[in-house]
């Protein structure tokens, strides 16, 4: 008997292990999924999706592990998640539950993006204009945008007036205010997304523990950089520099632990220090960072995010800016090794 049960033991484990270990080809993979075969060959010419081999005749393998990982993609891509993110994610750069929470904001501004143009056009129809609707819809969508930018210039004075204190210097503000020239950003009419943004900036400057990080956000960003062997001018262009390299680097998907990101950190923490030339000191790029990765808050992250949406021209500046962070914060956890 002990010999029988061992063997339906042993028998049941090899079936588990073949089914482990069996390969599929593409097409079988893509009927098991519900997928196409051109978006599964898509998802390897990206590095999303690698087969677990390829067979001397060219046919793409893959087992059970690329199977789930499939899967998840889809579902990802279902949630409306982007390949970008998708790709950060399973690789582990971004934790799971930021990727959620920015896909549930990116989801609400959707949502008053979709009721915004949902109302313009029930007020179109019930305007009966019969051929004149067409003109009154676009009446109707200029007087809406105009109101949009009248609100924006609103919103970014109270910003100003409740976030700087009276003590930062105002040629520092542009500066502060996402690297940009805000008056630049005023031109021009505003899309449904942007409009539903804007709604969502609104409400953070009436949230008061909202304005309060961001005041102290500012008194840090003053404290590191107001020094007096700097100007604006210095720091402009160092700046732009910076992030075009950061850019680049991130374009080329180069990542927070490589020698080429690590080198442009220490290059923008030498502007602070006290010394000419590279490395700084470990000393005081623990305390640089420190204090640069304690004023970050979710509030921060999110009207960043916001500011993308509002100001599409912000994009890359996020880009760079969340890969700065995250390689002030693996360098400052290499420094704790040691």
């Amino acid at each position: 008997m002990q010999g029988k049960a061992r063997n339906r033991l042993d028998t049941t484990q090899n079936q588990q292990t073949d089914r482990t270990t069996m390969k599929f080809f593409i097409g079988q993979v893509a009927k098991m999924t519900g997928c196409s075969v051109p978006t599964v060959r898509y998802y390897d010419g990206i590095g999303l999706l690698s087969p677990a081999e390829i067979t001397p005749g060219g046919h793409r393998m893959y087992t059970a592990e690329e199977i789930w990982r499939l899967k998840l993609i889809l579902t990802l891509r279902y949630l409306n998640f982007g390949i970008d993110d998708i790709k950060r994610m399973l690789a582990g750069d971004i934790p799971v539950d930021m990727a959620i929470e920015w896909q549930i904001e990116a989801l609400d501004i959707q949502m008053r993006t979709l009721a915004s143009m949902k109302s313009i056009l029930e007020q179109t129809k019930q305007s009966k204009g019969g051929s004149d609707s067409l003109s009154y819809m676009h009446e109707l969508i200029e007087s809406i945008s105009t109101d949009a930018l009248e609100r924006e210039k609103f919103i970014l004075e109270k910003m100003v007036s409740s976030v700087f204190p009276e003590q930062f210097p105002v040629e520092w503000r542009e500066i502060f205010l996402l690297g940009v020239n805000v008056s630049s950003l005023l031109e021009g009419k505003l899309s449904a997304a942007q409009t539903a943004a804007l709604d969502e900036l609104e409400e953070m400057f009436n949230d008061p523990q909202i304005v309060l990080e961001m005041k102290q956000d500012v008194m840090s960003f003053l404290e590191v950089v107001h020094l007096p062997k700097i100007s604006v001018e210095t720091w402009t262009a160092r700046m732009l520099n910076n992030h075009k390299q950061l850019l680049k680097a991130a374009e080329q998907h180069a990542t927070p632990d490589s020698p080429v990101i690590q080198a442009n950190i220490q290059e923008y923490v030498l502007m602070f220090a006290d010394v000419d030339e590279l490395p700084v000191s470990h000393s005081f790029f623990r305390r640089f960072a420190e204090r640069m990765l304690s004023s970050q808050s979710e509030h921060l992250e999110r009207f960043r995010r916001i500011c993308s949406i509002m100001y599409p021209s912000l994009q890359s500046y996020m880009k760079t800016n969340e890969l700065f962070y995250q390689a002030l914060q693996w360098k400052l956890q290499q420094l704790d090794k040691e």
